[in-house]
């Protein structure tokens, strides 16, 4: 399986190539210069692989929710890409992606993923992975696969109502552990919120926020995820793939009132 991933819905643009469980990648230094360098990124990748277009068996887009301007030129590079290959698309939900990042979760890691959305909200999710058996004739039985699961459904949420729904669903002895610019935006309200719940109430649990290289969405656990989606026939074209906003653009949602 050769997949292609693209992520550019935060602020560093990347892409990777997924080739039977190993994964290439590559990202750019500068914040949103997703236009200027996103093609030119892919083409590199491609030749320093040397893969040609036509061994991909798919295109993934990392689809939101994130930056709406880099949602939108990642999924029309995407698009683009695909028909002029003649490759079907896969669409990577950018909040589950994190689950998948090369990081040390463990079961007792709830893995909460946060964007600043403006307007007083956070897009926002939270996943815990565990790990079952591969019982694939082409795999070693010992090898384990991560299996993950959805513990709070992304959405936009208030930080309050967001916070509560992992206190809610946080077991004792867990590992919150954040990551998107959410969690360096409102690390402070995180803390406050969830290191000391009133009167001692809740879950007993630990607090941890993504190193600076781990804490923006990346196009690796975009491909680990697209990998997945692929064995289970989750495939787009070019005409039917759509962004994930999760809520309508401010010029979208203010033609909407008039």
């Amino acid at each position: 399986m050769l997949i292609l991933a693209i992520e550019t819905t935060g602020p560093l643009a990347s892409a990777a190539l997924y080739d039977d469980g190993m994964v290439s990648c590559v990202k750019n230094s500068s914040d949103f210069s997703h236009l200027q360098e996103c093609v030119p990124m892919i083409k590199a990748l491609l030749e320093e692989e040397e893969v040609d277009p036509s061994q991909l068996d798919a295109v993934a887009v990392s689809c939101g929710p994130g930056s709406f301007t880099g949602i939108r030129i990642g999924m029309a590079t995407a698009k683009g890409l695909a028909q002029v290959w003649n490759k079907p698309i896969i669409e990577v939900p950018t909040l589950e992606s994190f689950a998948w990042a090369d990081m040390p979760y463990t079961q007792s890691t709830l893995i909460c993923p946060v964007f600043d959305a403006r307007r007083s909200q956070v897009y926002a999710a939270a996943f815990r992975r565990t790990y079952g058996l591969e019982d694939s004739c082409c795999v070693p039985p010992t090898v384990k696969v991560p299996e993950v699961r959805t513990i709070v459904p992304e959405g936009a949420y208030a930080l309050d109502e967001y916070l509560q729904l992992l206190q809610d669903a946080a077991w004792d002895g867990d590992t919150l552990f954040f990551l998107g610019d959410g969690s360096r935006r409102f690390e402070e309200q995180i803390r406050q919120a969830l290191e000391a719940p009133c009167c001692g109430e809740g879950p007993a649990i630990e607090l941890e926020f993504a190193s600076d290289d781990d804490y923006l969405q990346k196009a690796d656990s975009v491909a680990r995820l697209a990998a997945k989606l692929f064995e289970e026939g989750m495939l787009k074209d070019c005409f039917s793939a759509r962004p994930n906003y999760l809520r309508a653009a401010e010029p979208d949602r203010k033609k909407g009132r008039s």
